[in-house]
């Protein structure tokens, strides 16, 4: 039976990293520094970060455009509030 769901595969950190040339020189590259790594963790979660800052800027904005039509149909036709309304 096949599996529903293709696993992801997650990039791995990076501990030592080795290039070896076509004409046979080495390059040893270091771990990445705690600061790089810090910024790459940061980076991966940026995303998810603005998109729920946007949407709690659009539920403030819904908040405060309520509270600035809170009856103001009401007194514009000279209508009774709804028991329920302050």
């Amino acid at each position: 039976m096949l599996p529903t769901r293709i696993p992801r595969a997650w990039p791995r950190p990076v501990r030592e990293l080795e290039v070896i040339t076509p004409d046979g020189r080495v390059f040893h590259f270091p771990r990445p520094s705690l600061p790089r790594r810090l910024f790459m963790r940061l980076q991966r979660h940026a995303d998810t970060a603005a998109i729920s800052t946007a949407v709690l800027v659009l539920i403030y904005a819904a908040g405060l455009a309520a509270q600035a039509l809170d009856g103001s149909a009401f007194d514009a036709c000279d209508l009774p509030r709804p028991a329920g309304s302050s």
